[in-house]
């Protein structure tokens, strides 16, 4: 009788995995010009767990996917990064309405009054630190702004190892210090090069690399042991890796050491649970530093709030903070309820919604 009843208890749960596992299977296609050869979610709710799902391969031709797999979360990365600039600030190293030309300037490489030209007017010495953080400074950007050429070069040599100090010079033969699209303050515009410049802020205050000030400041003391700053360190993981597509190229075969400070970790959705975690329940910065990071304004109508390296979203009608990868991340935290929502679709232009799916996911799991 006690087996009998313990299996009518589990049996909704059983349910509802099996519907979710055909859900998602549903959107796994093989055949068009942006396959999705897997999907991975993971939702918690204040410590239990309500979906933990892997449908899929790791690559076109692969083993099947698990749900502790590794994955770029790309531009998921300036959440990390957001996080140290605040616990700069907290140690009394900078402040963030200060120019960041005080402590970058006499950086040869940057050329740094010459990095914000609008209308032919120099506006570097305008941009804040906080500016950065929030992509209000009208920064143009690598990704967006010269897309077809930066990667026609990656293409060309996708073995290539980048420096940061590259992305620089990039920035540079592509005219785009020239090509600014507001004066600093006056509008919101999304562009890595915002983090480029927090990347080499960070080094720069905290006397090492980017990397290791991510490992020291967050990774070793959350025992995060599955993420790492990929092609600037190495993994100890035995985890597997989910390969992540854009269109029909497998991104994994692409040395993407470019992303640097805009989306350079790997991790899973069991470390990004930790660290959204963490971060909400103060234990990476203080309550005052965490109001200031969620503190978002409206951007553009096509565009979610933003504040300090995070997204304002609204999935099943929670409120969500966190931030979105290019090849279909996402880790987000609901303060409110206390959910965990972190999913990875692995491609970076499906041809679903995918806002739309992840919303429908949720409802299945009511």
């Amino acid at each position: 009788m006690k087996t009998l009843i313990t299996l009518l208890i589990l049996f909704p749960l059983v349910g509802n995995a099996q519907q979710l596992s055909s859900f998602i299977n549903e959107k796994i296609s093989n055949n068009t010009d942006n396959p999705v050869y897997s999907i991975s979610i993971f939702i918690e709710n204040d410590g239990d767990v309500l979906a933990s799902e892997a449908v899929g391969k790791r690559k076109r031709e692969g083993n099947a996917i698990e749900i502790t797999d590794q994955f770029r979360i790309a531009s998921s990365t300036k959440l990390f990064v957001a996080t140290i600039i605040l616990q700069l600030e907290e140690e009394g190293k900078l402040r963030l309405n200060a120019p960041i030309y005080k402590h970058l300037n006499g950086m040869n490489d940057l050329q740094f009054e010459k990095f914000h030209l609008y209308q032919a007017f120099a506006f570097s010495k305008a941009i804040t630190i906080k500016h950065l953080l929030s992509h209000r400074s009208g920064l143009a950007d690598i990704f967006n702004d010269r897309q077809e050429a930066f990667f026609g070069k990656v293409m060309a040599t996708p073995n290539r190892q980048y420096r940061p100090e590259d992305m620089v010079n990039l920035y540079f033969e592509f005219e785009l210090n020239k090509d600014a699209k507001f004066k600093p303050g006056e509008e919101w515009r999304y562009s890595d090069m915002n983090y480029v410049l927090l990347g080499f802020l960070i080094e720069k205050l905290d006397g090492k690399s980017l990397s290791q000030s991510i490992r020291d400041r967050i990774l070793n003391p959350l025992k995060m042991q599955d993420t790492y700053f990929e092609f600037y360190e190495k993994t100890h993981s035995n985890n597997g890796r989910i390969h992540q597509y854009v269109g029909n190229t497998d991104f994994n075969a692409i040395n993407t050491s470019f992303d640097w400070s805009g989306g350079g970790l790997v991790s899973t959705h069991q470390d990004l649970t930790i660290f959204i975690k963490a971060l909400f329940n103060e234990k990476l910065m203080s309550y005052e530093s965490l109001e200031k990071m969620i503190a978002v304004q409206p951007t553009k109508e096509t565009e979610l709030p933003y504040g300090l390296g995070v997204y304002q979203s609204v999935y099943g009608g929670e409120t969500f903070y966190g931030h979105y990868g290019f090849y279909g991340t996402y880790i987000g935290y609901a303060p409110k309820t206390k959910k965990v929502l972190s999913y990875c679709i692995s491609q970076a232009t499906p041809s679903f919604n995918v806002y739309e799916f992840v919303n429908s996911v949720i409802e299945t799991i009511k």
